[in-house]
């Protein structure tokens, strides 16, 4: 049990993937700062890892990168696992066998976070716009609140920050909850906001899935409070396999206890008390998943008794995501909206049901993750929408050929123009619109290999897009 930083001083630790979206750089410099004896080890090399560990220099550690060593997993006090490691890891059994304790940056988080209000937020879809509403809503509240997690900000970065007062909205991924299962971890208020097919190159399974999302609540009691989706299947049988008190939100059904749309309304109805504390025409986000990420969002606030008018005043007020439908400019009349972070067929969908009345020209493609795209593929040619698909192409992209194969289906070739360069893409893009139509990114697929993650696919479309002229 580490108690407060003492206990790590002179420990020597070997870190397992140092990456590129700040978790393994957080706990790096966190470890550095507290007197550990640090060891990065990466499968990625040192050129790749440049963004990285240009923020590090200057600080005393030692690196193998481009592959791993046995010895490094042996003659080590404690293994750090970061998210994009496998649990299944050859090296992670060599710690296992040697009894070398494996922790992640979260476990670290919570043996040393002094407050016990936390709010966490998993899912398959809408987990970032959730804990940012939320994040939002309470600093509207003059909340003493902080944002972290699985949002490109490291627990351990906001550590400092934290006293017994302070609420800490944590967005959590499945992989990060694997890591922490040990220590039954159960925050206060959870939400789920869905379970979708996903990540179905690292789980056997949906049902696999399914219940590594349910790790959110597994531990909870009954003095803990569970926000669920009411309209997705899955999330709906959560009411059965929880101890906590559960709060509902629905777009689609009049639901008690929670939020749900009512005549072009919102409301929050409880067993003492029906509210309504919003219109749709008040909203700032486009889309009905967004109405189910708006409807979540407010059901923690009202669950920790911010007032109606402060939950409206901060929807109203509430700046968007960056990478979610994010509005990046206009050029001879064309909308460009980033949307890089759907990688997923239901991500994508759903974004084009944000837009009902604009032509859409759809970036697609990207790298599989053992998903279906059949269906998709179907709801793309039906959709008269869509004028043209640009089809990202690279060696690593077989999600790509997934798409072309299921789409030629479905819908004309004409209409699919295959290219291996974004900005090509985005120029031959602009050939075919007019003024009124979207261009959107919105991939259907995950990014590496042609990009370094969905973040660097995001960045290139739109510097691409702000260098028009």
């Amino acid at each position: 049990m580490i108690k407060n930083t003492e206990d790590l001083k002179n420990k020597r630790i070997t870190i397992m993937g140092l990456g590129l979206n700040q978790g393994g750089l957080g706990v790096t410099r966190f470890l550095v700062k507290a007197g550990a004896k640090i060891l990065v080890t990466d499968l990625k090399t040192e050129e790749e890892l440049g963004p990285s560990l240009k923020k590090l220099k200057g600080f005393d550690i030692k690196y193998i990168l481009g592959r791993h060593r046995e010895e490094d997993f042996i003659n080590t006090d404690m293994v750090i696992q970061n998210p994009a490691v496998p649990h299944n890891s050859k090296y992670l059994k060599i710690a296992r066998k040697h009894k070398i304790p494996i922790k992640t940056d979260l476990d670290l988080f919570f043996q040393l976070c002094p407050t016990k209000n936390i709010i966490a937020v998993a899912g398959t879809k809408g987990k970032s716009t959730v804990s940012q509403l939320i994040y939002h809503i309470f600093k509207e509240a003059q909340k003493d609140t902080i944002l972290a997690g699985n949002i490109g900000i490291s627990v351990l970065d906001i550590l400092e920050r934290i006293n017994p007062q302070t609420w800490v909205i944590l967005e959590i991924s499945t992989w990060q909850m694997e890591g922490i299962k040990d220590r039954k971890f159960k925050p206060h208020t959870t939400i789920l906001t869905n379970i979708l097919p996903d990540h179905l190159d690292r789980y056997s399974n949906f049902e696999k899935y399914a219940q590594a999302e349910k790790l959110i609540f597994k531990y909870q009691q009954s003095n803990d409070n569970l926000v669920v989706n009411f309209d997705n299947k899955e999330t709906h049988r959560a009411k059965r396999e929880t101890n906590s008190k559960v709060y509902w939100f629905s777009a689609k059904k009049k639901i008690e206890p929670g939020c749900y749309l009512e005549n072009d309304e919102l409301f929050f109805q409880s067993r003492e008390y029906k509210m309504p504390f919003a219109k749709i025409s008040d909203l700032p986000l486009p889309g009905p998943h967004n109405l189910e990420n708006i409807l979540a969002a407010s059901t923690v606030c009202f669950i920790h008794n911010v007032p109606g008018e402060i939950i409206l005043k901060a929807l109203k007020g509430f700046p968007g995501v960056p990478y979610r439908l994010e509005f990046i400019g206009e050029f001879r009349g064309v909308k460009f909206y980033n949307d890089t972070c759907a990688t997923t067929p239901e991500a994508t969908l759903a974004a084009l049901e944000s837009f009902p009345k604009h032509p859409i020209i759809l970036f697609l493609g990207g790298k599989d993750k053992k998903l279906n795209y059949e269906n998709f593929a179907k709801a793309i040619g039906q959709d008269k929408k869509v004028k043209k698909i640009i089809l990202l192409q690279h060696p690593a992209y077989d999600a790509s050929l997934k798409i072309l194969s299921a789409l030629k289906k479905h819908l004309d070739s004409k209409k699919i123009i295959q290219i291996s360069n974004l900005k090509v893409g985005v120029e031959i893009a602009l050939q075919h619109a007019e003024a009124n139509d979207l261009i959107l990114l919105s991939p259907a697929a995950a990014s590496f290999g042609m990009f370094k993650n969905e973040f660097d696919r995001g960045d290139q479309f739109n510097k691409i897009v702000k260098n028009l002229k």
